[in-house]
């Protein structure tokens, strides 16, 4: 492993949200009313619950996300602060609404549904930051805000930083991301155009460049490809309460483990049983408690 002394800090750049969560039974009926049996109300979204996750292990860690001025911005810059997440933020100063998710999970079945709105002040054409990157050993993209992404990460391929791309669904913005992308973990649904199936996104994202991948398939084993070899992880079935946020955390493990000088299959190894134990608590922060 790395000497603590000489680990230097791990950027995620991407997206920001308001989530507030219910816990319900079951899925209610149209023009019903449902008591919830919890609620959790936290600052979510894929980079965010990474880079949460990533500085409860003990990693020190920047965020990169467009959080603008508005009667949230207190609320998200209070917790993230509480969890000694240092924020870097495009729109500082700018009037702007927030991200805003509704979840539903369910229960009966673990299983939940997703309502966002994003404000189209939110999009993030025109960008003021101010970043040196000398101080990181590492940066996660999450695929969102691709003008910011672009622009840090060709600075990063410049001074030999490593990239992992959190790839959730393909977006046309990838295309050419993944030109500075070395590591690749991706969802089930992540699906290059000409790929139907998991070894066709391995050869697309090989092709790009990424050296080493692995997709992430819920409660079945992670496949992952590097090193011109293809395998898979087996997944310990738990007894899954909520899965909101699992992919999410699983990144943020996976950067903390893998900065740590682990290799890419113990980082996913490790990682996945984090992302497992957060299955069994409701909410994306519950299991840290």
């Amino acid at each position: 492993m790395n000497n603590t002394s000489e680990i230097r800090r791990i950027l995620f750049a991407g997206l920001n949200t308001v989530d507030l969560q219910f816990l319900i039974k079951s899925y209610p009926e149209a023009n019903t009313k449902t008591r919830a049996l919890d609620r959790e109300i936290a600052p979510g979204g894929p980079a965010t619950n990474a880079a949460v996750t990533c500085a409860y292990l003990g990693s020190r860690v920047d965020l990169c996300t467009p959080i603008g001025s508005h009667f949230f911005s207190e609320f998200i810059l209070r917790d993230l602060s509480a969890i000694n997440i240092r924020l870097l933020d495009p729109r500082e100063g700018t009037a702007c609404d927030p991200v805003f998710s509704s979840i539903y999970t369910s229960q009966q079945y673990g299983e939940r549904t997703v309502v966002y709105y994003q404000p189209e002040n939110m999009l993030v054409a025109d960008f003021n930051l101010a970043l040196d990157l000398k101080d990181y050993s590492l940066i996660l993209f999450d695929g969102y805000y691709p003008e910011i992404a672009l622009d840090i990460a060709k600075k990063a391929k410049e001074k030999g930083i490593s990239i992992v791309l959190d790839g959730g669904s393909w977006k046309p913005c990838l295309n050419e991301l993944l030109r500075f992308t070395d590591i690749a973990i991706c969802s089930h649904d992540f699906r290059p155009p000409g790929t139907d199936d998991e070894m066709g996104a391995f050869d697309f994202l090989h092709s790009k460049g990424v050296s080493s991948a692995a997709i992430t398939r819920g409660e079945k084993n992670i496949f992952y490809s590097s090193g011109g070899s293809r395998s898979e992880i087996e997944i310990k079935p738990v007894p899954a309460v909520d899965t909101l946020g699992a992919g999410d955390i699983l990144h943020g493990a996976f950067c903390h483990y893998f900065n740590q000088g682990y290799d890419f299959k113990d980082s996913l190894v490790k990682a996945s049983e984090i992302a497992g134990k957060s299955c069994k608590y409701f909410g994306t922060r519950s299991w840290m408690r």
